[in-house]
């Protein structure tokens, strides 16, 4: 596969599409500068119509991380509440269901996705008069809440708040992005003795041999993690030290809810996950 011309071509196509998904707006151009590294594919699939590209995502992530180029790791996941709203306050329902629709359209593309158990994330547009219009966004998300004027002058305003949508969904997706410059100095600072980040977590679940090494191997090449060391295994309980990538703990109570457990922090310090 390394030594096709064709290989190469797909992957060259390819990686536009997801550096689009996992590289904030900020450092999409960094990312586009970095070269075709075959080793980053894990495999291609051809298809009757469409050919599938396969990454191997510890290679993606460590060629993002050496370039200090920051990465979403992790789809982030909405629950989007849109409402548009006339200079008289009445709901205009046709323009709010067209950019529900835009916003179920976009959210693939951008990494992003949509689910009612997501973090809340409420877009609400109002107009002021006839040629502007206000947008408030608050909700539970990272992304901090603010709230917006623009000038609307064209006689259809809808590609114009799609546009609006669009740029709001990419911020909000930004927030989740993981500092790839945070991370280098983590790592100079660890290599040298200092400015390590340790937690302790012990997973409260009972499950076979194969679900707590499937477990330990997600945890353990996720890119967040510098290191995974079990400290005391047992058939009720699994106790492990784990040492992240810039002292962010944020990330870890979607990353085990996605998996069905929940994670609580004890008054030790340590995290329990059930």
């Amino acid at each position: 596969m390394q030594g096709s011309p064709d290989a190469r071509l797909l992957l060259k196509q390819a990686l536009p599409i997801l550096w689009d998904r996992i590289v904030p707006v900020a450092q999409r151009s960094l990312a586009a500068a970095l070269g075709s590294d075959n080793r980053m594919v894990a495999r291609i699939v051809p298809g009757r119509e469409v050919t599938m590209v396969e990454f191997q995502g510890e290679r993606v992530f460590a060629a993002l991380r050496e370039a200090h180029i920051a990465a979403i790791v992790t789809p982030p996941r909405f629950h989007l509440l849109l409402s548009v709203r006339n200079g008289a306050g009445q709901e205009m329902l046709q323009t709010s269901q067209l950019l529900e629709e835009e916003a179920v359209r976009l959210a693939p593309s951008h990494g992003i996705e949509l689910s009612y158990d997501g973090a809340g994330l409420v877009l609400a547009w109002r107009w002021l008069d006839a040629q502007h219009a206000e947008l408030s966004v608050r909700g539970q998300s990272r992304l901090a809440e603010f709230i917006e004027t623009r000038e609307i002058t064209d006689a259809d305003s809808l590609p114009a708040l799609q546009v609006w949508l669009d740029e709001v969904l990419l911020k909000a997706r930004d927030a989740y992005a993981y500092d790839a410059q945070a991370l280098s100095n983590t790592q100079g600072g660890a290599e040298n003795g200092i400015n390590e980040f340790a937690i302790e977590l012990v997973v409260q679940r009972a499950g076979n041999l194969l679900e707590q090494v499937a477990l330990e191997e997600s945890l353990a090449h996720d890119p967040r993690v510098r290191n995974l060391m079990p400290i005391q295994l047992s058939q009720g309980a699994q106790h492990y030290r784990v040492q992240l990538e810039g002292g962010d703990t944020s990330w870890l109570g979607e990353w085990f809810a996605r998996r069905g457990y929940r994670m609580d922090r004890l008054a030790d310090g340590s995290w329990v996950i059930q």
